[in-house]
Formats: C-alpha cells, sequence, structure tokens
C-alpha cells in the first residue's frame, strides 16, 4: 500500500507545492516596497533591497562637471512609542525643508514599519533581537540603540557602494535649512558633527561615494560593534591589562573616534573606544588606573599627531548669511589616504544645542530624556509628530542664482582679507617670541648701568636735533639745508 500511495502522495506534494506562491503572498502593506516579489517582506536584508529601496526615495542632483548625486536621508527608529514619535516628529521638520519624500527609516520590524502609513519605511531581520553576550556594555545599556548600531554603519557603507551621497541623523534632530547643497561641495567624502572634547559625534554623519578608505572607515566601525558586541573576550586580545568581567565597548561613537584616528594616522588603534573604559571607571571599579597605564600617554601623543595633519577649508551655507554674519564658514579636514578626508562639520551646517535658525541641523544631544527633548522641540515650536505629510514647495526666485553667485563672492572675499589678518597676527606673535627668545639668550646690564645708557642715549639724540649748523657749511644759521649742499649758500 505504500507503494501504490507513494505517487499519490508526490503528486499532492507537487499540488501544494504549487500553491505556496500563493500562500506566501503577503498583501502590500503601506510600508512595502513594490521593486520586486522578493522585498514584499519589505527586508533590507533581502539581496540588493536596501539599494533598491534607496534608489525609490533618492532625489537626483545634477552637478555640473561631475556626475548626478543621488542624496537621502536615512534614519532609524525603535519600536517603543515615544522613538515613533520622535521619528514622525523629524519627519514633519523634513517636510518644510522639502526633503520628506527623500528619508528612508530603517526599523526593527514591518509592525513597526506599518506605523507610518505613508511613509517610507523598511525593515532589517539583522537587527539584533537578544543581548548577544555577556559584558559590562550589554548588561548595563542594552537597549534599542545598541540593537541598530551594528547595521546603521553597515548600511550606510553599502549605500555610499551603491552611488547614493547619504545624512544618517539621529531623529532627535531640528532640520531648518537642506544642507545638502553645502555638503556636495565640502572637499572630503565623509563629513560628521563636531563633538567636544572628543573629534566627533554620531549622531549626524554624512558620506558620499569617494575613496575606498573613507568607505572602508565606517566598515571599520560596523566591525568593532559586532566583535565587541558578540565576543567581549576579543577585548583581551588589544588590551594587555583587561580582564573579565570585560567592559567591551560597542558604542559606535566611540569606536568612530578611534576609527577616524587610525584612518589619518594610518595605524589602527583601540586606545580611546576600547583600552580607556578598561581602566577604572564608574562602570567597572576592579579595572586599573587609566591615566597610570601607558597606553594613557600613547592615545594623548596619537591624539596630537592627528591634530598636527588638519587642514583649515571654508564652505559657503546661503542660509546662514541671511541670519548670521557671514555664509561663509569655516571648518577642519583631516586627511586620510586615496586624496580624501573627513571633515568635522562646522556650526551651520551640523551643530548641537543652542538653537539658532542659522543652523540646517540642530541635534538635542544635551536635553536628556524623552520628555526634554519634547520640551526642548516645543519651546522652539519644531514639536509637530502630526505634521504636512506634503513636502514643502521649492521657493523659486528668478534672481537667485545671480544673487546667491554675488555672495559666494563677497563672502569669499571676506573670508580671505580675514584670513590674511589671522597670518599677519600668527607671523607678528611669532616674530615677538623669536625675539623674546634672543632677548632671554642675552646677558642682561645692571639696572643702574642702563638707566645711564638711556640718559646718554637721549641726550645725543636731542643734541643732534638742536645743533645749529654754520653759515657756510650748508645753509644759512637757523634755517634749513639747502638741498645743494656741497656747502654753497642758498640764493636770495
Amino acid at each position: 500500500s505504500t507503494r501504490t500511495s507513494a505517487p499519490t502522495d508526490v503528486c499532492a506534494a507537487f499540488s501544494a507545492l504549487s500553491l505556496l506562491p500563493a500562500l506566501l503572498a503577503v498583501p502590500m502593506s503601506s510600508s512595502s516596497w513594490p521593486f520586486d516579489g522578493s522585498s514584499q517582506l519589505g527586508d533590507v536584508e533581502a539581496p540588493h533591497a536596501l539599494v533598491r529601496a534607496a534608489a525609490s526615495v533618492a532625489r537626483v542632483t545634477e552637478v555640473p562637471g561631475a556626475r548626478a548625486q543621488r542624496e537621502l536621508v536615512f534614519f532609524a527608529t525603535g519600536p517603543d512609542h515615544t522613538s515613533v514619535l520622535m521619528t514622525k516628529n523629524a519627519l514633519a521638520m523634513l517636510r518644510t525643508v522639502g526633503l520628506g519624500k527623500h528619508a528612508l527609516v530603517l526599523a526593527d520590524s514591518d509592525d513597526t514599519c506599518s506605523a507610518f502609513a505613508g511613509g517610507r519605511c523598511v525593515w532589517s531581520s539583522r537587527v539584533l533581537r537578544e543581548k548577544p553576550a555577556d559584558s559590562i556594555t550589554n548588561n548595563k545599556f542594552w537597549d534599542w540603540r545598541f540593537k541598530f548600531y551594528y547595521v546603521k554603519k553597515a548600511y550606510l557603507s553599502r549605500l555610499v557602494a551603491g552611488g547614493f551621497s547619504v545624512i544618517q541623523a539621529d531623529t532627535d534632530t531640528v532640520w531648518s535649512h537642506d544642507p545638502f547643497p553645502a555638503l556636495r561641495t565640502m572637499g572630503a567624502s565623509l563629513v560628521v558633527m563636531r563633538e567636544y572634547p572628543t573629534i566627533a559625534n554620531a549622531g549626524l554623519i554624512y558620506a558620499r561615494p569617494g575613496s575606498v578608505e573613507a568607505r572602508d572607515l565606517l566598515d571599520e566601525v560596523a566591525w568593532r560593534v559586532q566583535l565587541f558586541q558578540h565576543y567581549p573576550e576579543a577585548v583581551r586580545r588589544v588590551v594587555h591589562f583587561a580582564s573579565p568581567p570585560y567592559y567591551a565597548n560597542s558604542d559606535d561613537q566611540s569606536l568612530l573616534n578611534d576609527a577616524i584616528v587610525s584612518a589619518v594616522l594610518r595605524n589602527r588603534t583601540f586606545l580611546g573606544s576600547t583600552a580607556r573604559y578598561e581602566g577604572r571607571n564608574k562602570y567597572n571599579p576592579a579595572g586599573p588606573d587609566w591615566a597610570s597605564q601607558p597606553e594613557a600617554q600613547a592615545h594623548k601623543e596619537q591624539l596630537r599627531a592627528m591634530w598636527k595633519l588638519q587642514k583649515r577649508s571654508s564652505v559657503v551655507c546661503p542660509w546662514a548669511g541671511a541670519v548670521g554674519p557671514s555664509s561663509r564658514a569655516s571648518y577642519v579636514r583631516l586627511p586620510i589616504r586615496g586624496g580624501d578626508a573627513v571633515a568635522l562639520a562646522p556650526r551651520s551646517l551640523f551643530a548641537h544645542l543652542p538653537y539658532s535658525a542659522g543652523n540646517a541641523i540642530t541635534h538635542l544631544t544635551a536635553a536628556r530624556g524623552f520628555a526634554a527633548k519634547v520640551a526642548t522641540l516645543r519651546k522652539m515650536a519644531k514639536w509637530d509628530p502630526l505634521g504636512s505629510q506634503v513636502d514643502a514647495p521649492a521657493k523659486v526666485d528668478p534672481g537667485a542664482a545671480e544673487a546667491e553667485q554675488a555672495a559666494d563672492a563677497a563672502a569669499a572675499g571676506k573670508w580671505e582679507k580675514n584670513a590674511q589678518e589671522k597670518r599677519n597676527a600668527t607671523r607678528l606673535r611669532e616674530r615677538i617670541i623669536q625675539r623674546e627668545k634672543r632677548n632671554a639668550h642675552t646677558p642682561s646690564r645692571p639696572v643702574g648701568e642702563s638707566k645711564r645708557l638711556a640718559h646718554h642715549a637721549k641726550q645725543h639724540k636731542e643734541s643732534q636735533l638742536t645743533e645749529t649748523p654754520p653759515v657756510g657749511a650748508g645753509g644759512k644759521a637757523g634755517g634749513k639745508k639747502s638741498r645743494g649742499g656741497g656747502g654753497r649758500r642758498m640764493l636770495h
């Protein structure tokens, strides 16, 4: 009976398989992407899904003498209500500057994406669902942000490799102007938000196609996040004094800073983001004193070496001229291989609080917690998570291009004049310092002798001023010297 029923079972199996496409067909939701059948689930881990999702929202901008730019804003949101509200508010502000339809939101699941009706939301099956290992960082700070740290940097690198220019931004940001026109003119394919007293803030990063080294920097950050989240014991391989329980720092911002130092100095370092946290601190009281370790001094020397390589440049931010003293802003370039650089954005592009209308994007880092951020946004009249779903129309001004060119030329001249004045002041300071050094090596005279010499010098100068030349010795008595000289008197 088994043999005779086998063909029937096989036929039934094939019949069931023929129904699989219909059984597996997932209804298209507001968050689904219609670029191919494999992406009906909305998971950007599907082959080519991320690039196709980005292509569906990117703004194509023609650049004279260069390839067209495909530009988009990249957000990530958690599943909780407060995170969704903050993301919706950021999208509403994007629409006021004409970028709402050019935003891509990354979520942890399709259920989270369903909260963004009509929005551009995708999710990733690569986002971590559970804490991957035991470490001080994972045990103390594990929340949805740490689940996204790897995919945010890995996907940013993947988008740049796909030919996109991307602003990866935290959702607690205030958008006052479209920063892309200024960013695309900067001499660096990586532009990061400036952070004091360190280097960069990972909450705002602009990346565009450029050198392989710049993209490798993003991959380096993603790799370090994944390594220390999943394998805390790997810390022992790079920090000789580390002992369990390992801190195993996987915060993307501190890892980004070490990756920048590594790229600029062309020497991989783990001192600032990994070794430092294995020393004694609030959460790792059993660690050794960091300041007494030789790595602490080596880290300071690395930072000094990096800052010595910095270059200064400037960028025109047209909106800043209307609300500030100048539309040209100075910024720091940190050179990396391939003739590329990491730029530290000026405040007119990426800024911390306090808020100013002259800054394109303001990050609310200083407002700690959801309630504080909402209160800050309300004071600015920027809290409107249910705001307009339509991008603001672009302002068309026939004379805008000519006016902008004239303003740029005037700003450039003013900036160059200020730069020349700064160079002159620097040279003057250097001359004064050199003179002081020479004077320090010159033996000093006794105070009495110095006064006596100064008195004789003064008397000698006065005698030259009051001495009356004799008649026939170059002029008449009490008069001026003859222009003819030679002892001849002037004719009257």
